[in-house]
């Protein structure tokens, strides 16, 4: 398999759909020089706000997307690149317009009903799976 630098799951998406899409992740990806070393951890710790950011720039001079500190009470920041048909302003405009917690709230809610789909699709199978006991009468 052939990978693109900077060609994401989100810039893969939009390509296929031919609609705007926005890369979010909770972890830094370390492509181009981009290390979750201590001077990174060290630049993320000095967002103070909800809302403040810092670019990531690779090794080869390139702007990959950004660190935001989506809201006031994270401790972590969530990391923000285009996808497909949207610059990177506009992507982080549209992130913060989202996030409520650290998360973006439609990511945050998939994960939520994601989870309780899971839950409850394992717990039927348990229940399918499971001989009735004899009453001891």
């Amino acid at each position: 398999m052939f990978l693109c630098p900077g060609f994401g799951v989100a810039c893969h998406l939009g390509i296929l759909t031919d609609l705007p899409t926005i890369g979010v992740a909770k972890n830094l990806l370390q492509v181009d020089g981009l290390e979750n070393n201590e001077a990174h951890k060290e630049q993320a710790k000095q967002l103070d706000d909800g809302g403040e950011y810092f670019h990531l720039k690779g090794s080869s001079g390139q702007i990959l997307g950004a660190a935001l500190k989506s809201c006031k009470k994270s401790s972590k920041p969530i990391y923000v690149s285009v996808g497909h048909k949207i610059g990177l302003d506009t992507a982080m405009n549209v992130v913060r317009s989202c996030c409520k917690y650290r998360v973006p709230e439609p990511i945050r809610q998939a994960d939520i009903r994601s989870r309780e789909f899971c839950v409850k699709i394992t717990n039927k199978g348990k229940a399918e799976t499971m001989e009735p006991q004899d009453s001891l009468s």
